[in-house]
Parts: C-alpha cells; structure tokens; sequence
C-alpha cells in the first residue's frame, strides 16, 4: 500500500517538474543554511579553542596595575621576592616573571616598534606546543647577554626570503642602541582575540632588567600542578597577592607614624577600577585563568550559534509556507482527479495519504540536497577562513528531522482539504 502511495506521489510531483524544483528550493536554502552556519561556527570555535589552550590551559595569568604602586615598599615587593613566594603557593609548579619594553628597530630609512618580552628559560614550558622553530630558546648562560628569540610573525616581517638565527638586531631601548643577536625563532601560535602572539621579541630577563634600569615586575605566568588544581592554585595566589600588599599597607602606615602627625601618607597603593578572578573587590592586581576563558568563550559562542542557527531556521518557516501554497495549488488542480479516485473507490484518507506523502518526500529531497549544499559550503568557508572543518552529525540529522517536520506541518493542510472534497463536486469541477 505504501509503495503504491510513494510511487502515485513520485509520478504527481515528476508531472510538476518545476513547481516540485522551485518548493525544493525553498527547503534547500533553510537546510544548508542551518548546517552551514553551525558547521562554519564549530569550525571557528575549534581553532579559537586551540589557540587558547596554546596559551596554557594550566596557565594563571597575575598582572599587577602600574598606577596602583605609589610606594617604595610596593615597588620592592614586585621583585624576585613576590615570584618566590608565588612558587611557593599551594598547587603551584612553576612562576615565570615577565619584564616588558617597546624597543625601536631602524631598517634603513624606516623605524618599527617591537615589544620586548623579558624571561627565564622556562618561559615555554608554560604553553602546549611552544617550541624554537629554528635555533634555540634562551639558555641559562644566556643571562646578561645580548641575544634574542625572534616571535614568528617578527621572523617573518624582518626576514621573509632567508633565516633570522645568526642575524644581528640593532634595537633603540631606552635612548641607547644596543645590539641583539639572534638566536633562534619560534614557531607561529596564531591570535587570540585581538592578540597577536607571534609580535614579541624574547629575550633574557637580567638583560632586558639592566637596560631599563628596573627590576620590577608587573606581570606574572603561574602553572598549576595540572588542570583540575587551576583555581585552587589561583586561589592559593590571590592569597599571597593579597598578604603582600597588606603587608606593604602596614608598612607604609608604620612609616608615616614614625614621620610624625604633619606628614603626608601617600597610601602604599590605590585600588583602580579593576576586579580580580572572582570579582570580590577592587584590588591592585589580577588573577586570569585560561580554563575560565576558554569556557566563557564557549559560552558566547553556544549563544550566537542558537542566535544563527534561530536565523538560519527562519528560511526553513519560508520554505514550509511556499510548499502549502504549492499543495494548495496543486489540490486545486487535481480536484478532478481527486473526484475520479474517490468515485473508483479511494477512501479519503488514502487522498489524505498521498498529498501528505508528497509534502513528506519534498522536503525530505530538499533535506538531503539542502545537506550536501551546506556541507560544501562550510568546506568552502573553512578553506577561506583558514579554520578546521567540522561536520557535526547532530545539526546534520537535527535540519533533516525538522524539514521532514515542516513537510508533514504544512502539507497536513492541503491533504485533509484534499481528503474532503466531495466527489461530486469534485468530478465536476472543470
């Protein structure tokens, strides 16, 4: 009974060739716009996500705000002494300090700026994947002296046809031009967000603290002994921050006692706007954790792809509209034979049957196509955009279910209209 539903459906809609087209059309365009668009979203959170976790997914984050340190007991604990007991901190492996810079770089009549990262040699054990591409990172015998780790991105701009590992780079720090040899270069980690992470020039901590003169430091790379001791470690930091400007408070307070009742007490830091980890309080620092990044990116990125997808699903609604108008148009024009049928015995929900089947197998044509379509769309905007491409079984079934859907809503319609039509009408309706 079926196969002879499915093949009275199949001759009716081949009899309408271009009417059936132009309803698949409408179905194909909602599909391959729903796969399309979560398979282009996936693909780019993928890649975001491997990029983040190329910055540590271990990795804690501790920036200490310039404008807050107003005094000389602050600026002494932003030292080696901080970075000792921050590795010494409860679910803790290991600190990196970080100095910072801008240097100017003259080639020829051009001058460019480049950021200088001051570090120890462990500074890439920190990240997944971060690794010399050529030559070496800073060694331990390196302290002091006058070399540099070129990031991909400055390897690339300065040296685009040849190797930059032995060349030599006259920087201008500080009103003086010192001269850096290269010594190896990294491999390309990409952007995350608008963070360029191959524009950093590296080199070592003790060399980049004696020609500026300063050793402070304001920034701070912390790894937790593995990834499920994250926050506890940055918890562990926030309390070692915490106690060494308290510390630093009283310190002050004691000073200003000892000055007497007519001096001024600058107070030891003052709070800017800026929240911590947890967003307890305003304090001089902060705490950022790459785990709660990447989370909070996927996040928004669930929220714009429900957003897309909800859009994309619109030209699904269209489409199921323009096959009712269609299987209207379509009962209109076989009343007669619709009056035939039921005159030689069809039942009326055998007429209900087909004109559903046909709505049905639309759609679920325009289902599949519409699949493939969005497929090779995405393909095509992975190729562009540089991104994997992800193909995600779930949207994929999730889009075919619901044009099925959309053929059984809107074509329910047109088939109980068709279903009962009386058969003496019917047979005379020209």
């Amino acid at each position: 009974m079926f196969a002879d539903l499915l093949r009275s459906a199949l001759g009716a809609l081949g009899t309408h060739r271009l009417r059936t087209s132009l309803s698949v059309l409408g179905i194909v365009i909602g599909v391959a716009a729903v796969v399309a668009t979560i398979s282009l979203v996936s693909g780019a959170t993928a890649q975001m996500k491997e990029r983040i976790a190329g910055l540590g997914i271990r990795t804690i984050t501790i920036n200490v705000f310039p404008t807050a340190i107003q005094s000389a007991a602050a600026a002494r604990a932003l030292t080696q002494e901080l970075t000792d007991r921050l590795a010494a901190a409860d679910y803790v492996s290991l600190v990196v300090p970080i100095a910072q810079a801008r240097a100017s770089l003259v080639l020829g009549t051009q001058s460019r700026d480049l950021s200088l990262l001051g570090v120890t040699p462990n500074y890439p054990l920190l990240f997944d994947n971060f690794y010399p591409a050529s030559g070496r990172f800073i060694h331990e015998l390196d302290e002091g002296q006058k070399v540099a780790v070129l990031g991909a991105g400055v390897a690339k701009d300065l040296f685009p046809e040849g190797t930059a590992v032995g060349e030599t780079l006259t920087l201008e720090l500080g009103g003086q031009k010192v001269a850096f040899r290269v010594v190896g270069v990294m491999v390309e980690r990409g952007t995350v967000g608008n963070q360029t992470l191959d524009d950093y020039v590296y080199v070592p901590l003790s060399t980049l603290q004696t020609l500026t003169g300063s050793r402070q430091f304001t920034t701070y790379i912390a790894q937790a002994v593995d990834a499920e001791s994250v926050e506890k470690a940055a918890s562990a930091i926030e309390g070692v921050l915490a106690a060494t400007f308290a510390s630093v408070t009283a310190q002050a307070g004691t000073a200003a006692q000892r000055a007497g009742p007519t001096a001024f007490a600058a107070p030891a830091f003052a709070a800017p706007l800026a929240f911590t980890r947890t967003q307890r309080a305003l304090t001089p620092y902060s705490v950022t954790v790459q785990k709660t990044m990447i989370a909070t990116y996927e996040e928004s990125v669930r929220t714009m792809t429900l957003v897309l997808a909800s859009v994309a699903a619109i030209s699904l609604l269209v489409g199921g509209i323009g096959i009712m108008n269609i299987m209207l148009v379509s009962v209109a024009e076989r009343t007669r034979e619709i009056g035939i049928r039921m005159a030689v015995g069809a039942r009326p929900r055998d007429i209900r049957n087909q004109f559903l089947l046909e709505a049905v197998v639309i759609c679920l044509f325009g289902g599949l196509l519409g699949l493939g379509v969005g497929w090779l769309a995405a393909w095509l905007g992975a190729l562009f955009g540089r991104w994997p491409f992800v193909i995600s079984g779930y949207p994929a079934l999730l889009a075919v279910g619901f044009s099925a859907a959309v053929g059984l809503i809107f074509g329910l319609y047109p088939a109980v209209r068709a279903s009962r039509l009386d058969p003496v009408e019917a047979l005379r309706y020209e």
